[in-house]
């Protein structure tokens, strides 16, 4: 549309707004670190997306960002529920083929090195480059047209996951398929991945043996299961319930293996066809918030009947093709694996453990007390009061007070953590990437 997504939204926003706000980092905006999905979290956050949303040109940014929040939430997240699940998902489908429409009708001229939108108001578009509104010479009009849009790969997996995720709710009504199939969060090779090295794992203290054959494999799954299912029912009160340590760092919701469990699904066919039709609706109101509504309504492609015939000649035409590579060489499958192997940290698990998680690490009674009490400089750039998650508060315990700094937060005082403060003046972090590559480079 008429706003261009850059990095230099969240730049502006992490200097401008303090990180009580928006709990972001600098390393997280790196663009380089691909496989950093605790970023992603944070960058598609409420709290982000509330913020770009009072920008008035920080609108395309805030968009791309709530895609990526619903992609989270739809395929992800394990307490979303089905019904919102759907209608996520199929925003994000809706919002992908509307923008893949609109670049369509894109009118790229070289001649005079602008984007014109076909339309009345020959509405601008900016580019993801240093030089906004202009085209490389060199570049033609459909290299361009695929940079203002999402990788083609990105977009088939939006639409083939929907479609898939529709198919096995409709093979759940039919009974074909047990109800837990709708667990769509275990689909993912993140999963797959953690069961793994959790099998692996689970060899004796002194054995530096970590292959096994297929049979033992099954075996230990068997074990994983036995304890996953004794933490599913480790919250159930009673006089010999289990109770599995856990750090403080980590999030509850991340060993909560009762929240997965669906009951009854009481969808219906039709409900399937309103949740699409309501999640059609969302979509365009997202288009309109970037000024893409007009040219898809002038080329009468904007009601869902229309686009969605649009989108299926566009696809039929594709160069995508089907290859085969049952005949390949397995030369290359040893280097996958260890990589496979060592790409623990980017498990959906761990990414919430990551050290700059909102909620600062709890020490006990005996934390060595550090002497004064420091006055910091009034923080006039927080609008908020209450802080969920942090140790800010408003009274504290005398006898505590050499673990406080007092602050102000506009005209309020209120008292700070030492380690809450240090978490808060923190700009990056000393971990090493999920990424391979980033991580040799890093070392």
């Amino acid at each position: 549309g008429d706003f261009s997504v850059d990095i230099k939204d969240l730049i502006d926003l992490v200097e401008s707004k303090s990180k009580l706000e928006h709990n972001l980092i600098k390393s997280d905006l790196n663009p380089k670190d691909r496989q950093n999905f605790a970023s992603c979290l944070r960058i598609s956050s409420e709290t982000v997306l509330a913020l770009l949303n009072r920008n008035e040109n920080s609108k395309g940014t805030y968009v791309y960002l709530t895609l990526l929040n619903l992609i989270i939430s739809g395929f992800i997240n394990k307490s979303t529920a089905i019904e919102e699940r759907l209608f996520n998902i199929w925003t994000v489908v809706f919002v992908c083929r509307l923008w893949f429409s609109w670049i369509q009708y894109l009118d790229v001229k070289n001649s005079n090195n602008n984007i014109n939108s076909n339309n009345k108001n020959n509405n601008n578009i900016n580019s993801n480059n240093n030089n906004n509104n202009n085209i490389n010479n060199s570049q033609s009009p459909k290299k361009f047209k695929q940079r203002t849009f999402i990788t083609k790969p990105a977009f088939w997996c939006i639409e083939i996951n929907a479609h898939t995720l529709v198919y096995i709710i409709l093979l759940v009504i039919k009974k074909k398929l047990p109800i837990d199939a709708l667990n769509t969060f275990g689909f993912n090779s993140q999963i797959c991945e953690n069961t793994f090295r959790i099998a692996r794992s689970l060899t004796g203290s002194f054995s530096s043996i970590t292959n096994f054959s297929v049979k033992s494999f099954m075996k230990r799954c068997e074990k994983i299961s036995v304890v996953n299912s004794i933490k599913s029912r480790g919250n159930q009160k009673g006089d010999y319930s289990f109770q599995f340590p856990q750090h403080h760092k980590n999030d509850k919701d991340t060993y909560d293996y009762s929240i997965d469990n669906i009951k009854e699904l009481n969808l219906t066919e039709y409900d399937i066809e309103k949740i699409i039709y309501r999640a059609f609706e969302s979509a365009q109101k997202l288009a309109s918030m970037v000024n893409m509504s007009q040219l898809l309504k002038n080329k009468n492609i904007y009601s869902l009947p229309d686009l969605s015939q649009f989108i299926k000649t566009i696809l039929s035409k594709s160069s995508s093709k089907i290859v085969d590579y049952t005949e390949d060489d397995d030369s290359n499958y040893d280097s996958d694996e260890d990589e496979f192997e060592d790409n623990e940290d980017s498990s959906v698990h761990a990414a919430f453990d990551d050290e700059d998680e909102m909620l600062p690490s709890i020490f006990g009674d005996d934390e060595e007390e550090e002497e004064g009490n420091i006055i910091a400089n009034n923080l006039s750039n927080i609008s908020q009061q209450n802080f969920r998650g942090c140790r800010i508060y408003d009274k504290i315990n005398p006898q505590q007070m050499n673990k406080y700094f007092r602050i102000h937060v506009d005209s309020s005082v209120k008292y700070i953590h030492k380690q809450t403060a240090c978490w808060l003046l923190s700009t990056s972090k000393t971990r090493l990437s999920s990424d391979r590559v980033e991580r040799v480079k890093e070392s």
